[in-house]
């Protein structure tokens, strides 16, 4: 069910709310497919022609290429129409997917590796890669346990009376020594 939004000129719009000023010109063009996708996902009902498939294609090919001025200008006003910003946010996505696929896939070969090495006969390389191997699977982490104990408020109300009693004892001020009151208080005792 798609959302009608009304502007009004009737609230300035507060400063976290403006948009944010992004230097990069690649990381614009993932915030227009990225807001595409949302869009999507709301309910918006884009069409994508196949045009707007080819131009997202294009750009995407040349995402990390080095531009001229007119060519971002470009590429941020292609990136205006829905279906271009829409099919540019499937390309960005199946791209973010294909880098954690390689990350785990390496991890793997590195980790496969490291248990031939561990068992090469060499034992200064079996010790490195063993090392490696408990590093890489968190086991040489080095974890610090942290005990709460709770007390009950009887128990809270208690300490907060004790922490007010010495308080307010830190504030009193005595003016006369206590060894020279006890002194008076002798002298005045024998004098009766």
């Amino acid at each position: 069910m798609p959302v009608n939004v009304e502007p009004t000129l009737n609230h300035s719009v507060p400063d976290w709310a403006l948009p944010q000023k992004l230097e990069d010109h690649d990381n614009k063009v993932r915030v227009k497919a990225n807001t595409a996708l949302l869009l999507e996902e709301l309910g918006s009902g884009y069409e994508m022609t196949p045009e707007d498939n080819e131009k997202a294609k294009g750009m995407f090919d040349k995402l990390e290429q080095e531009k001229t001025p007119q060519e971002r200008k470009d590429e941020l006003e292609a990136m205006d129409n829905p279906g271009t910003a829409l099919a540019m946010a499937s390309y960005l996505s199946a791209y973010d997917r294909q880098l954690v696929e390689d990350k785990i896939q390496l991890r793997t070969v590195v980790t496969n590796r490291l248990i031939e090495i561990s068992q090469c006969g060499d034992t200064r390389h079996e010790l490195k890669s063993l090392e490696l191997l408990g590093k890489a699977c968190d086991l040489f982490t080095e974890r610090s346990e942290i005990t709460i104990t709770h007390k009950n408020s009887e128990e809270l109300q208690e300490a907060i009376r004790e922490k007010i009693r010495l308080l307010m004892e830190m504030n009193t001020i005595d003016v006369t020594p206590t060894s020279e009151r006890l002194t008076n208080e002798l002298k005045d005792a024998s004098a009766e």
